[in-house]
């Protein structure tokens, strides 16, 4: 049976800017540690991400480049349970092609604000399990940069169980 409350408050809470969940963090965190490789950067370079390091986050973390002034987003690399939650493998597709419009439109408006602010954003999602049944998902971006200024790929984490989703102050 469903929950209608529930589903009522995960739709509510889908689309806000969110504190980032414990495994977002992790992700955040190392991020964090590779701004300060050779002096201080503000952004990391694609180069300066070890996937070793990343360890047993790597099923759920992706790649996207950012292509041309339109900051059109394309999937380079997507974790192993990203692709199993989410129906298959969109590497190599375009953003747009690769998911339900409604998400697609969420992933790309959060882009567009870790493109402009060079800065962490982590927000809730949706997502369908295996009943058809909606759920909550946390969704991590980070800019990369290889010149340290102008971001060109984005590096990301998709918690499919994320527990408690906070909203940012204001966000709510």
């Amino acid at each position: 049976m469903i929950d209608a409350i529930a589903v009522a408050r995960q739709q509510s809470r889908a689309g806000v800017e969110i504190v980032p969940t414990t495994l977002a963090l992790q992700l955040e965190d190392y991020w964090r540690t590779r701004c300060s490789l050779e002096g201080r950067r503000a952004v990391p370079r694609r180069r300066d991400i070890d996937a070793v390091a990343l360890g047993r986050l790597l099923p759920q973390v992706f790649l996207m480049d950012i292509v041309g002034p339109a900051a059109r987003l394309r999937w380079r690399l997507v974790g192993s349970l990203i692709g199993a939650r989410e129906g298959g493998d969109p590497t190599g597709r375009w953003l747009e092609d690769s998911l339900v419009p409604e998400e697609a439109e969420l992933i790309q408006q959060f882009a567009q604000v870790t493109i402009r602010e060079r800065r962490p954003s982590c927000h809730a999602g949706r997502w369908r399990d295996s009943r058809d049944q909606p759920r909550l998902l946390a969704r991590l971006l980070v800019p990369l940069s290889e010149d340290g200024t102008v971001v060109s790929t984005l590096l990301g984490l998709t918690d499919y169980a994320p527990g408690e989703i906070v909203p940012l102050r204001g966000a709510a």
